[in-house]
């Protein structure tokens, strides 16, 4: 595979490098770049079929590489130091990462997936990369997959998200639905470091932000805009419920 580095650090890319030489024989180093001003001429010049992609670099980051990119016509493995949120978000969106300090075992194994995908559509690693704030490593938008068009539905505007049968109906603002094959097991642990997303029962997860309002009496019930959808609160989450309300 045709691959390019792109880090701002010499040390890095020299490691790297090093590492796929000795580890990773399929690989056939066609040139690295130390920005993402560079690294996006390197890309154009060589047309790589993998490119491993530092995040955090100084003036532009590797996600603001890729935006001007209209299609992801490569296999991108980010290498960074990323905090535990963004990894959920990147494994949410089957996106691939290593970590540094890079362990050879997974630089292996990385490869090897963006071998395999080399034929397979790459799209999910631009609507990952056009939905992620690079300052906070937080997802702002979800991206749902409908035929031939992909819809992008802004978090905040979410109002509940309800499982159904092994998927997920995602209900927003202006009571649009979606459907996605992840559980609501997943979107409970991408959402978890957004404060006013909590779980309520078994079937939903809800956004406090959208709450119309609910009762303290034995049975806590949630009124949820836009359509004054009444949710009951299990007995088990019912003061974790009560206690993140009034916060």
């Amino acid at each position: 595979m045709n691959t390019v580095i792109i880090d701002d650090e010499l040390s890095n890319r020299t490691l790297l490098a090093n590492m796929l030489k000795k580890h990773c024989p399929e690989v056939k180093l066609a040139g690295d770049a130390d920005s993402a001003e560079t690294g996006y001429k390197l890309i154009k010049a060589v047309k790589p079929d993998l490119v491993f992609l530092d995040i955090k670099m100084p003036v532009k980051t590797g996600f603001d590489m890729l935006k001007l990119f209209d299609k992801i016509d490569f296999s991108v493995i980010f290498v960074s130091g990323f905090d535990e949120y963004a990894i959920k978000a990147f494994e949410f969106n089957a996106i691939d990462y290593i970590l540094k300090p890079i362990d050879h075992t997974k630089l292996v194994h990385a490869v090897e997936k963006a071998r395999i995908r080399r034929q397979q559509d790459l799209s999910n690693v631009i609507y990952f990369v056009r939905s992620i704030e690079e300052k906070t490593n937080y997802i702002k938008k979800l991206t749902f997959h409908d035929k031939d068009k992909v819809q992008v539905v802004d978090i905040e505007n979410i109002v509940y998200i309800k499982s159904d049968e092994g998927y997920s109906e995602i209900v927003d603002i202006s009571n649009q639905r979606y459907i996605s094959a992840k559980t609501l097991g997943d979107y409970e642990d991408l959402l978890r470091p957004i404060k006013n997303f909590i779980r309520v029962n078994k079937q939903y997860l809800i956004n406090t932000n959208h709450l119309n309002s609910y009762s303290k009496g034995t049975d806590c019930v949630l009124s949820m805009k836009p359509d004054n959808l009444e949710i009951e609160v299990s007995r088990r989450k019912k003061t974790e419920v009560i206690a993140a309300l009034k916060s």
